[in-house]
Protein backbone atom coordinates (compact mmCIF):
# COMPACT_ATOMS: atom_id res chain seq x y z
CA UNK A 1 0.00 0.00 0.00
CA UNK A 2 1.48 3.66 -0.86
CA UNK A 3 1.45 6.02 1.68
CA UNK A 4 -0.15 9.33 0.87
CA UNK A 5 3.52 11.03 -0.35
CA UNK A 6 3.93 8.18 -2.62
CA UNK A 7 0.57 8.12 -4.09
CA UNK A 8 0.79 11.91 -4.50
CA UNK A 9 4.39 11.65 -6.44
CA UNK A 10 3.40 8.90 -8.45
CA UNK A 11 -0.58 10.59 -9.32
CA UNK A 12 -2.02 12.32 -12.25
CA UNK A 13 -4.85 14.72 -11.79
CA UNK A 14 -6.58 16.05 -14.82
CA UNK A 15 -9.40 18.32 -14.24
CA UNK A 16 -12.67 19.29 -16.73
CA UNK A 17 -14.67 22.20 -16.18
CA UNK A 18 -17.49 20.21 -17.11
CA UNK A 19 -19.23 16.77 -17.46
CA UNK A 20 -19.46 17.82 -20.89
CA UNK A 21 -15.75 17.96 -21.78
CA UNK A 22 -15.36 14.65 -20.02
CA UNK A 23 -18.05 12.66 -22.08
CA UNK A 24 -18.34 12.43 -26.17
CA UNK A 25 -21.43 14.11 -26.95
CA UNK A 26 -22.70 12.32 -29.80
CA UNK A 27 -22.00 8.53 -27.63
CA UNK A 28 -25.85 7.53 -26.72
CA UNK A 29 -24.58 4.64 -24.42
CA UNK A 30 -25.02 4.14 -20.71
CA UNK A 31 -22.97 6.89 -18.63
CA UNK A 32 -20.34 3.77 -17.45
CA UNK A 33 -19.41 2.80 -21.01
CA UNK A 34 -19.82 6.08 -22.64
CA UNK A 35 -16.52 6.75 -24.84
CA UNK A 36 -14.53 10.08 -24.00
CA UNK A 37 -14.51 13.35 -25.36
CA UNK A 38 -11.25 13.77 -27.67
CA UNK A 39 -10.11 16.08 -25.58
CA UNK A 40 -10.43 14.16 -22.61
CA UNK A 41 -8.78 10.70 -23.60
CA UNK A 42 -5.57 13.40 -25.00
CA UNK A 43 -5.41 14.81 -21.66
CA UNK A 44 -5.16 11.83 -19.34
CA UNK A 45 -3.19 10.08 -21.78
CA UNK A 46 -0.28 12.89 -21.45
CA UNK A 47 -1.33 13.19 -17.99
CA UNK A 48 -0.53 9.70 -17.05
CA UNK A 49 3.13 9.91 -19.05
CA UNK A 50 4.14 12.82 -17.27
CA UNK A 51 6.29 11.54 -14.69
CA UNK A 52 8.57 13.14 -12.87
CA UNK A 53 12.16 12.71 -13.81
CA UNK A 54 14.03 10.36 -11.55
CA UNK A 55 11.41 8.08 -11.06
CA UNK A 56 11.51 4.30 -12.41
CA UNK A 57 7.82 3.99 -13.86
CA UNK A 58 6.88 4.95 -17.03
CA UNK A 59 3.89 6.06 -16.13
CA UNK A 60 2.16 7.21 -12.93
CA UNK A 61 -0.22 4.84 -10.93
CA UNK A 62 -2.97 6.26 -9.65
CA UNK A 63 -5.11 8.87 -11.41
CA UNK A 64 -7.58 11.42 -10.32
CA UNK A 65 -10.05 12.71 -12.28
CA UNK A 66 -11.43 16.61 -10.79
CA UNK A 67 -14.87 17.83 -12.06
CA UNK A 68 -17.16 20.52 -10.12
CA UNK A 69 -19.33 19.17 -7.33
CA UNK A 70 -22.53 20.12 -9.69
CA UNK A 71 -21.93 17.19 -12.08
CA UNK A 72 -20.90 14.95 -9.46
CA UNK A 73 -23.28 12.38 -7.24
CA UNK A 74 -21.95 8.73 -5.93
CA UNK A 75 -23.55 7.28 -8.89
CA UNK A 76 -21.70 8.84 -11.17
CA UNK A 77 -18.44 8.51 -9.86
CA UNK A 78 -18.47 5.11 -10.53
CA UNK A 79 -19.76 5.40 -13.68
CA UNK A 80 -17.16 8.04 -14.51
CA UNK A 81 -14.01 5.18 -13.41
CA UNK A 82 -16.40 2.67 -15.25
CA UNK A 83 -16.16 4.31 -18.36
CA UNK A 84 -12.04 5.65 -18.24
CA UNK A 85 -11.57 1.78 -17.93
CA UNK A 86 -13.92 0.83 -20.70
CA UNK A 87 -12.65 3.51 -22.99
CA UNK A 88 -9.01 2.71 -22.51
CA UNK A 89 -9.32 -0.88 -23.20
CA UNK A 90 -11.18 -0.22 -26.28
CA UNK A 91 -8.82 1.76 -27.64
CA UNK A 92 -6.01 -0.40 -26.52
CA UNK A 93 -7.47 -3.22 -28.56
CA UNK A 94 -8.23 -0.61 -31.21
CA UNK A 95 -4.53 0.20 -31.71
CA UNK A 96 -3.35 -3.46 -31.17
CA UNK A 97 -5.49 -4.22 -34.22
CA UNK A 98 -3.99 -1.06 -36.07
CA UNK A 99 -0.74 -2.47 -35.32
CA UNK A 100 -1.41 -5.81 -37.03
CA UNK A 101 -2.32 -3.85 -40.00
CA UNK A 102 0.80 -1.59 -40.13
CA UNK A 103 2.91 -4.68 -39.98
CA UNK A 104 0.50 -6.27 -42.43
CA UNK A 105 1.24 -3.18 -44.95
CA UNK A 106 4.80 -3.04 -43.76
CA UNK A 107 5.75 -6.43 -45.02
CA UNK A 108 4.06 -5.95 -48.28
CA UNK A 109 6.03 -2.49 -48.15
CA UNK A 110 9.32 -4.85 -47.99
CA UNK A 111 8.27 -6.80 -50.71
CA UNK A 112 7.83 -3.82 -52.71
CA UNK A 113 11.44 -2.40 -51.76
CA UNK A 114 12.73 -5.74 -53.10
CA UNK A 115 11.35 -5.69 -55.84
CA UNK A 116 12.10 -2.15 -57.21
CA UNK A 117 15.39 -2.16 -54.77
CA UNK A 118 17.36 -5.13 -56.89
CA UNK A 119 16.85 -3.71 -60.27
CA UNK A 120 17.72 -0.23 -58.79
CA UNK A 121 21.27 -1.82 -57.53
CA UNK A 122 22.08 -3.52 -60.60
CA UNK A 123 21.16 -0.32 -62.53
CA UNK A 124 23.38 1.53 -59.78
CA UNK A 125 26.32 -0.94 -60.66
CA UNK A 126 25.83 0.07 -64.22
CA UNK A 127 25.60 3.27 -64.28
CA UNK A 128 29.02 3.45 -61.75
CA UNK A 129 31.55 1.89 -64.57
CA UNK A 130 30.50 4.99 -66.34
CA UNK A 131 32.19 7.99 -64.51
CA UNK A 132 32.85 10.95 -65.90
CA UNK A 133 29.81 10.69 -68.00
CA UNK A 134 27.13 13.47 -66.44
CA UNK A 135 23.89 11.75 -67.73
CA UNK A 136 25.03 8.22 -66.17
CA UNK A 137 26.12 9.99 -63.06
CA UNK A 138 22.70 11.67 -62.84
CA UNK A 139 20.74 8.19 -63.28
CA UNK A 140 22.97 6.64 -60.56
CA UNK A 141 22.30 9.42 -57.82
CA UNK A 142 18.68 9.31 -58.76
CA UNK A 143 18.63 5.17 -58.64
CA UNK A 144 20.35 5.98 -55.03
CA UNK A 145 17.94 8.43 -53.91
CA UNK A 146 15.10 6.27 -54.99
CA UNK A 147 16.43 2.91 -52.95
CA UNK A 148 16.83 5.20 -50.22
CA UNK A 149 13.29 6.43 -50.35
CA UNK A 150 11.70 3.24 -51.03
CA UNK A 151 13.93 0.87 -48.13
CA UNK A 152 12.86 4.13 -45.78
CA UNK A 153 8.93 3.30 -46.40
CA UNK A 154 9.15 -0.59 -44.76
CA UNK A 155 11.64 0.61 -42.11
CA UNK A 156 9.82 3.28 -40.56
CA UNK A 157 6.18 1.00 -40.73
CA UNK A 158 7.65 -2.01 -39.15
CA UNK A 159 10.09 -0.30 -36.55
CA UNK A 160 9.26 3.19 -35.84
CA UNK A 161 4.82 3.06 -36.48
CA UNK A 162 4.75 -0.54 -34.75
CA UNK A 163 6.95 0.46 -31.81
CA UNK A 164 4.96 3.85 -30.98
CA UNK A 165 1.55 1.82 -31.53
CA UNK A 166 2.75 -0.65 -29.13
CA UNK A 167 3.79 1.57 -26.80
CA UNK A 168 0.63 3.52 -26.75
CA UNK A 169 -1.52 -0.18 -26.68
CA UNK A 170 0.65 -0.76 -23.63
CA UNK A 171 -0.31 2.75 -21.83
CA UNK A 172 -3.95 2.76 -22.80
CA UNK A 173 -3.95 -0.86 -21.40
CA UNK A 174 -1.97 0.77 -18.01
CA UNK A 175 -4.25 3.48 -17.84
CA UNK A 176 -7.18 1.21 -18.12
CA UNK A 177 -5.88 -0.90 -14.82
CA UNK A 178 -4.58 2.01 -12.44
CA UNK A 179 -6.06 3.02 -9.55
CA UNK A 180 -8.55 5.84 -10.70
CA UNK A 181 -10.67 8.37 -8.29
CA UNK A 182 -13.20 10.88 -9.55
CA UNK A 183 -13.60 14.23 -7.21
CA UNK A 184 -15.07 17.65 -7.03
CA UNK A 185 -12.90 20.09 -7.56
Amino acid sequence: MLNNNEQNKNSASVSFRTIAHFYDPDDPTPENHRELSDRAETEIFHTVLAVPRGDHAEVCNHLEIVLPASDLTPDRQTAIVSAIRSHFRLRAAEVQRDTKLTQMVGLREFRLTLLVCIPSFVGIAICSQFKGNPITEVVENILIIFCWVTIWQPFQSLVFDRWTQSTTAKVYRKIAEMAISVKSG
